[in-house]
Order: structure tokens, then C-alpha cells, then sequence
């Protein structure tokens, strides 16, 4: 057996060195490249969680906590509070995703509110509410109260009532029998009144008969003297609205007219002459133009109309009230007003209805109204319906509609005012031939307004 040689020990000990120094630098160079990694990884893995918990905040109470819990449920700190976002938003909005925006939108929470705010003031809502409900329950309950009262105290009234009731029925029950008793002589009565008007209808009718025997005489008188009215005709129209002479009708003239004040003149009647302020006369040229023309059934108007707004001793000044387009008052012009007279009182007869106020009625009142304006003017005014000799003039109303007479019926009231409109036509066409015969002017509304001077303007 050979025996290793002196050199060879110490070669194979740096040979062993060798391997073991390439070895050692080959782990130190496979470690240092795995603590890089390492580091690197830890650096990722810090900067991940930084993103998603900030530093410290594990270190913390609530960072604990929410480990813990994590833990206990076997998950990771993000999975354990992802699923608690999710179980809050399912239980708030029935929805797993969402953020906090839309958490205080479905629990309408105001800016800066926060949910337990939100919880409070609802619940003061409800104790509120309850409060309230509360209160009207024992509203309710009062008011419940007041109707069993109410209901009690009218039972008891019913039941006062009822007895009232029979003790009225047990005291009117004696006197039925006379009540009956007196009905009877009540429909005994009604038969007997039933007889009398038939009885008194018989009268009536056989009255009624005398006066439309009476109405067929008049009417027969009526149509004799209408045929003379025809013949007299011609002769009364002339006499209608003024006397033979045209000259007799002027009751003043315009004396001058005033330089300075607008239709205002001067006339020669005064106080001697007995007029006074307001009354009213037409004017026209001359006495001639005082003229009545049958084919119109009209007085000729005057050119003008004056009405006294002052009145003088011997004169007087008045104004235009009316003028004729094209026309001017002079001086010389004739005054004439139908109802006034210097030297003398006309006597007029007023008869019928008028219509003054042109509203299509005609009444009694307007009437009247006109009788006034007479006596105002210096006129008077006779009562009556007949024809005397001193009468001047006579103011007629609308003609009065003749009616047809009906046989009389179940309406007497009906047949009584046709009667009384028939006698009223009678009565005024008698009165218009009667003032025919006469001679006496008639006037119907519209003449006695010009000729007066007091026509519309």
C-alpha cells in the first residue's frame, strides 16, 4: 500500500477549500438574489395594504377588532369587511353594492345628517304620532261619551214624548165623534155654497147678457156716429191743434238776441205776464208756421224750443234748448206754448193712459204726470169725462186696444177685464167724436210736447 505523499494532503485541502469557498459564494449569491425578491415582495405587499388599510390602523382598536372578527369568521380583513358592506346595503337598499352616497340617498339623509340623527328624529316623529293618536283616541272617547249622553237624554225625551202623545190622544179622543159629526156639516155646507154659486153664476150670466146687449147698442150708436165724423173730418182737422186764427196761439215774441252770450235771446214776457223760470215755448218765424199737417197726424215743429232762465218785470232771457240744422232765431220770431196764456187760464181735459217715459207701458200715473205740467204752466185742468163748453183743449192718451169678447166660461175674472178694456175703447172713441162735433182741439202727447216747447231734444 502506498503512502500519500507529503504535498498531496495539502492540495486536497485547498482543493475542498476551493470547492467549499465557490459553494459558500454561489449560496451567498442565491440568497442574497432570494432577499431581494423577499424584499421586494414586501415592499409590494406593504404598499397594497397601505392602499387598502392605512398604516397603523391594524395597530389600532378598530383595526384590531375588525381583524378579529375577520379571523373568527375564517376570512381575510378585506373579504370580512367587503361582505359587512354588503349585508349593510342589502339591509338598507336591498341592493349587495353600493357606497356610502348612495347609502344616505336611500336613507334621504340630509347634508352633514347622520344616520343616527335620521333614527332620532323619526323616532321623536313617532312619539309624536303616538302622542297624537293618543290624544284623539281620548277625543274619540270624550266624544263617544257626549253621545251616550246625548242619546240618553233623547231617549228620555222620546219616551216624555210618547207620553205627551197619549195623554193628548186620550184627551182629543172624547171629541172625535164631534169632529166627525162636524165634517159632515161641513160637506153639507160646501154642497149648499156649491149651489149658491151656481145659482149666482146664472145671475151673473143673465147680467152679462144685459151689457153686451148694451155694448151692441153702443157699438151700433158708435158706428152712426163714425159715419159723421167721416163727413166732419176736413173741417175738425184744422181745429185739432189750433183755434181759426193761427194768431191766437202766439203768446210772445223774441225781442232781441244776446251779442255776447251763446244761444240766449230776450222775449216780452215778464213777471207781468205771469211766467216764470223753466217753463218752456217753441219758437217759430211767424204765427202762419203754427200749422197742424193732417197727412203726418203731426204739429209742425217750430224752429227752436227756449226755456226762462231769468225772469224780468216786462222781459224775460231764456236759452236754446233745441234748434233746427240750418236755422236761427231772430228777433220777431213768434213764441206759442199750447198750455200758457198772458191774458188767459186754457182749461184742459186729460183722458187715458200715457206712455211720458217711451218705456212701451202705458200707465194712469203718466197721466197725472202731464196734469201736473198744466197746472205748473198756468193751465187748468178739468175733471170729468164729458164735453162743456168752456173746455179749450183736450189731451187724449193711446188708443185704448179694442178686445174680442169671449162667451163667458170657467174664468169670469178673464171675460170681467175684457168687459171693462171694452167699455174703456167705447168711452174714448166716444169722447174723440163728442170733441169732433165740438170743435175742441185735440192733443195726443206728441203735440202737447211741441206745442209746449217741451219736446224731447
Amino acid at each position: 500500500m502506498a503512502m500519500p505523499s507529503k504535498t498531496t494532503g495539502p492540495l486536497i485541502g485547498l482543493v475542498v477549500f476551493v470547492i467549499l469557498f465557490v459553494l459558500t459564494a454561489a449560496a451567498s449569491v442565491y440568497f442574497l438574489t432570494e432577499w431581494n425578491k423577499s424584499a421586494a415582495t414586501e415592499a409590494k405587499a406593504k404598499r397594497d395594504l397601505a392602499a387598502i388599510v392605512p398604516p397603523g390602523y391594524l395597530d389600532q382598536e378598530a383595526g384590531m377588532q375588525a381583524q378579529q372578527a375577520a379571523q373568527g369568521e375564517g376570512k381575510s380583513l378585506v373579504e370580512f369587511l367587503v361582505a359587512r358592506n354588503a349585508n349593510v346595503m342589502s339591509a338598507v337598499t336591498g341592493e349587495t353594492s353600493g357606497d356610502a352616497t348612495a347609502l344616505r340617498s336611500a336613507l334621504n339623509l340630509k347634508p352633514d345628517e347622520t344616520v343616527k340623527q335620521k333614527v332620532q328624529s323619526l323616532e321623536r316623529a313617532r312619539t309624536e304620532a303616538v302622542n297624537k293618536a293618543a290624544e284623539l283616541e281620548r277625543a274619540v272617547e270624550d266624544a263617544a261619551a257626549q253621545v251616550r249622553q246625548i242619546q240618553a237624554q233623547a231617549d228620555e225625551a222620546k219616551r216624555a214624548s210618547e207620553e205627551q202623545v197619549r195623554e193628548l190622544q186620550a184627551t182629543i179622543a172624547p171629541y172625535a165623534e164631534q169632529t166627525e159629526r162636524t165634517l159632515a156639516s161641513l160637506e153639507e155646507l160646501k154642497a149648499e155654497l156649491a149651489t149658491a154659486r151656481e145659482n149666482a153664476k146664472t145671475e151673473y150670466a143673465t147680467e152679462i147678457e144685459e151689457e153686451r146687449a148694451k155694448q151692441t147698442s153702443l157699438v151700433a150708436a158708435n158706428q152712426a156716429l163714425t159715419a159723421r165724423v167721416q163727413e166732419l173730418q176736413k173741417q175738425v182737422d184744422q181745429f185739432r191743434i189750433r183755434p181759426a186764427d193761427p194768431a191766437l196761439l202766439v203768446d210772445g215774441r223774441v225781442i232781441d238776441v244776446s251779442q255776447t252770450a251763446k244761444d240766449q235771446v230776450f222775449i216780452s214776457l215778464g213777471n207781468k205776464d205771469r211766467v216764470r223760470a223753466g217753463m218752456t215755448f217753441e219758437v217759430y218765424p211767424d204765427s202762419s208756421a203754427i200749422l197742424y199737417d193732417p197727412k203726418t197726424d203731426r204739429q209742425a215743429p217750430g224752429i227752436a224750443s227756449i226755456e226762462i232762465i231769468k225772469v224780468g218785470d216786462t222781459t224775460s232771457t231764456a236759452r236754446v234748448t233745441r234748434k233746427s240744422p240750418r236755422t236761427t232765431v231772430a228777433k220777431g220770431n213768434v213764441l206759442a206754448n199750447a198750455v200758457y196764456s198772458p191774458n188767459y187760464q186754457y182749461k184742459f181735459l186729460v183722458h187715458g193712459k200715457f206712455d211720458v217715459d217711451n218705456d212701451g207701458k202705458v200707465t194712469d200715473s203718466e197721466g197725472d204726470y202731464i196734469r201736473a205740467k198744466i197746472r205748473e204752466w198756468g193751465g187748468v185742468v178739468v175733471d170729468g169725462t164729458e164735453i162743456t163748453p168752456d173746455i179749450d183743449f183736450i189731451v187724449l192718451g193711446t188708443v185704448p186696444v179694442r178686445p174680442q169678447l169671449r162667451s163667458i166660461g170657467a174664468d169670469d175674472a178673464a171675460y170681467t177685464a175684457q168687459l171693462e178694456a171694452s167699455r174703456a175703447y167705447d168711452s174714448y172713441q166716444a169722447l174723440v167724436a163728442a170733441a169732433n162735433a165740438a170743435q175742441v182741439p185735440i192733443l195726443n202727447w206728441n203735440r202737447f210736447q211741441i206745442l209746449t216747447g217741451s219736446a224731447e231734444r
